[in-house]
């Protein structure tokens, strides 16, 4: 089990190693026992256990667990190639997403291609999350010839807390031979670029390989796939006959593209050729669901005739619900789950749990854990709708007690949620995907609980995106809860949402000024997101939009237009557009001052805002007197509105107060600048404290400049110590969202380059030149042209370097 990225493999270990012997008396050893354990990794199971013709015809869905891999593999060549060819690069170590929508074989070409890499004499393993336990039999096996790599495989993916895949994918990687991390996932969306983002910062190459439909696949075809695993299945049923089960017609509709569906079409033919069952009504993936499902339903009433289970049913029907939305969890979070969702009577919970595991055992024995749900995933989705109102199927009857079961299970007392709420959701935004109902049931629990969804992190948020039928009032619920500015974990999810949202309200959208503000209120998250030429794009298009309400004649909203011209600015000066940011910024200006003085009541923090964007957008164009000018306004400005309410706009304040000190030292009036930084600092520092997620990129920012001011004003040991903290936070800031502070981690390196070379710390410039030259050429190579400017100067500074140490 890993323990703060510590795990053993082969020779090499990583993290605390004890080692006892010859002890003779008591021995306590304590190595950071608060720290949980992040994940297992074993030796991929290389023998695959089936169950027995009873368990089979008991629960025919069993056979379908990739882990038995009871049908023989087929297809996938290409696929297969692309993996080996990944594997075999000379790369020290690189990670691979292999993903596609659930059933389509994900599982069974991991472990199609784990065979293959063991063969060629890859020690193989595979890594499971502590929370997340998942069906198959754990397996030790010996290591490997010496000199081979490591492939470490990782099925869930998306589910894994990031920061805890994050560790685990660091730890392959520091094997000290060849690693490669294989990842299995449904979507590869905001949370895998993400993942890829902060994975590249730290120099692992990383790639993602789409899993195509079935009818892509010209290896195989519907037909043959469907009699093979027919054959198996009739063997594991011990099922006479079954070769009289032809392939069905509704193969070739595209409901059956993933292998997954047409396995359990066979399964469902064999099954009900052998207790005599008529076949016709399985002409569709719902269908089949609901027949193999009725199956279980078979086979908790055995167990409760015969006395195996005392739990009715009904009851444990209840339990299995819960169990798919919730995931295998510890006994007593199990307890609670059923208690919280009323699956059972409040005197029933330790009973019905236990009947539960006799039906649903852990899939790791020993384990301790309950609740273990359905597998493939897919069925336990499918059980989710088909036990909710709403569906339409005759042959599978819902139950009203799942009409408000999500909300009870969800509910909480206004603190944190349940611990199953991220694992809960994302069950139920997956089969909401394919069960339209659901979409139904999820918005009144987003309408009621918003919070839910933020707590459930930035790749729930991405996943609700995604959800098409999803009502418009459901996802403005959870974005009316977005925290107003920047939250390092939440800002790509929030600008996913956000473009979402703004995009179907566009849709119904006829009023040109309503459309201006819809495309302003966009581009605010995509800058927080880092999705600049998104936000810049959006700017754009809610200028012109503003525009062309001025030029029908209409009511322009003129403040509105100003903020929109403010934002434009700000996006021309990420583009290092500075002519173009010129221009839009003074436009605004000009309006802010008109309002202003039309109407003495009227605030003036817009206009502080834009003088000190102005103020920024001259010193680029090296016009600094008018720069210093406008920056001074817009502090003065600040500071009358401190003066009556001194927390109000403090954020823009702090700003405002950061470019004064950069205007003062263009002037080489350090003491000023100096002040001025200070003044800035203690705010954010303040205002970090309380909000990290909103203010923690300000105080960065805040003590890189003040490690500039106090570098030019020879106070070198000061500037050493800002720039340190500077650089531990944004590494922080960087891991939550690489795409949005990498450039301001990379000019905080080769800050730091040049104060040690300043202090003629030699080795530690040359390292800091090289991590920063290293990140501006990946960002460059991302936009390419953006960072020219950074790369030549980091280049001169480690050529100073060099000639400092003497080295060519």
């Amino acid at each position: 089990m890993s323990r703060n990225r510590q795990w053993v493999a082969g020779s090499v270990v990583h993290g605390p190693l004890v080692q006892v012997s010859e002890v003779t008396g008591d021995v306590t050893i304590t190595t950071a026992p608060s720290e949980r354990p992040l994940y297992r990794v074993d030796a991929f199971p290389s023998d695959r256990p089936h169950p027995t013709t009873d368990r089979a015809r008991a629960q025919p869905a069993r056979l379908l667990l990739a882990s038995y891999a009871l049908v023989d593999f087929t297809g996938r060549a290409g696929e297969l190639a692309a993996l080996a060819a990944w594997r075999d690069e000379s790369l020290p170590a690189s990670v691979l997403l292999l993903h596609g929508p659930g059933g389509q074989g994900k599982t069974r070409l991991g472990a199609e291609f784990a065979a293959a890499s063991r063969a060629a004499g890859w020690e193989v393993l595979q890594a499971r999350h502590a929370s997340d336990p998942s069906p198959g039999a754990e397996q030790t096996g010996s290591g490997p010839p010496v000199g081979t790599g490591v492939l470490l495989v990782a099925d869930y993916a998306e589910r894994w807390p990031e920061e805890d895949l994050r560790a685990m994918i660091t730890d392959a990687a520091r094997q000290g031979r060849q690693a490669r991390v294989l990842l299995l996932a449904r979507p590869a969306g905001v949370w895998w670029q993400t993942l890829a983002h902060r994975l590249d910062r730290l120099d692992l190459p990383t790639d993602a390989l789409a899993l195509p439909p079935l009818a892509q696949d010209a290896d195989t075809d519907p037909e043959s796939l469907f009699t093979a695993a027919r054959d198996h299945f009739a063997r594991a049923l011990d099922t006479a006959g079954a070769d009289a089960i032809t392939p069905p017609d509704t193969l070739r509709d595209p409901a059956f593209g993933q292998v997954l569906s047409v396995h359990m079409a066979a399964l469902a033919a064999v099954d009900a050729h052998r207790i005599g069952t008529e076949t016709g009504a399985l002409t569709s993936p719902g269908r089949v669901s609901a027949y193999l499902l009725d199956r279980e339903r078979d086979h908790w009433r055995t167990l409760y005739a015969n006395g195996r289970v005392t739990t009715p049913p009904a009851t444990l029907a209840h339990a299995v619900y819960t169990a798919a939305l919730t995931g295998a969890q510890p006994y007593d979070s199990g307890r609670d789950a059923l208690l919280a969702i009323g699956a059972c009577p409040s005197d029933r919970g330790v009973e019905t749990l236990s009947d539960h595991a006799v039906a649903y055992p852990p899939a790791t024995p020993h384990s301790g854990s309950v609740l273990e749900p359905l597998y493939p995933d897919r069925l336990a989705e499918d059980f989710v709708a088909l036990t909710t109102p709403g569906h339409h199927l005759d042959h599978f009857a819902p139950d009203p007690w799942a009409s408000t079961a999500p909300q009870r299970l969800l509910a909480h007392d206004g603190t944190k949620p349940p611990a199953w709420a991220r694992p809960a959701l994302t069950v139920l935004i997956a089969a909401a995907a394919r069960w339209p109902h659901l979409a139904g049931q999820l918005a009144p629990l987003l309408v009621e609980r918003p919070e839910l969804a933020l707590y459930a992190g930035g790749a729930v948020l991405g996943a609700l995106a995604g959800l098409e039928a999803l009502p418009i009032e459901a996802l403005a619920a959870v974005e009316a809860r977005f925290p107003p500015g920047r939250h390092t974990d939440l800002d790509s999810g929030m600008a996913a949402l956000t473009r979402h949202l703004i995009r179907r309200r566009l849709d119904v959208c006829t009023d040109l000024t309503q459309r201006a503000l819809l495309l302003g209120g966009q581009s605010l998250r995509f800058a927080n997101a880092g999705w600049h030429k998104e936000a810049l794009v959006a700017d754009l298009e809610a200028v012109t939009a503003h525009r062309k309400l001025a030029e029908a004649g209409l009511d322009l909203r003129e403040r509105d237009y100003a903020a929109s011209l403010n934002n434009l600015s700000n996006g021309y000066q990420r583009a290092r557009r500075f002519e173009d940011a010129l221009a839009v910024v003074e436009e605004a200006i000009e309006i802010w001052r008109k309002l202003v003085a039309a109407d003495p009541a009227f605030s003036t923090s817009e206009l502080a805002v834009s003088l000190s964007n102005l103020s920024n957008v001259l010193g680029h164009l090296g016009r600094w007197d008018e720069g210093l000018a406008a920056s001074e306004e817009a502090t003065e400005l600040w500071r009358r509105r401190a003066a009556t309410d001194p927390l109000a706009d403090e954020p823009n304040f702090a700003g405002s107060l950061n470019n004064l000190s950069n205007q003062y030292a263009r002037e080489a009036r350090w003491d000023e600048s100096l002040a001025a930084i200070d003044e800035a600092l203690a705010m954010w520092r303040r205002m970090a404290s309380a909000n990290p997620a909103a203010f923690e990129p300000d105080l960065a920012m805040a003590l890189h400049n003040r490690a500039l001011k106090c570098g030019a004003m020879g106070r070198k040991d000061e500037a050493l110590r800002s720039i340190d903290e500077a650089i531990v936070t944004r590494r922080r800031l960087v891991e939550a969202a690489p795409t949005a502070h990498e450039p301001s981690l990379a000019s905080s390196l080769w800050l730091l380059a040049r104060l040690n070379l300043l202090n003629s710390l030699l080795p530690e410039a040359l390292a800091a030149a090289d991590e920063a030259l290293e990140m501006y050429r990946r960002l460059d190579a991302l936009s390419p042209g953006a960072f020219a400017i950074e790369l030549r100067e980091v280049l001169a500074t480690r050529e100073a370097v060099l000639a400092g140490l003497d080295r060519p």
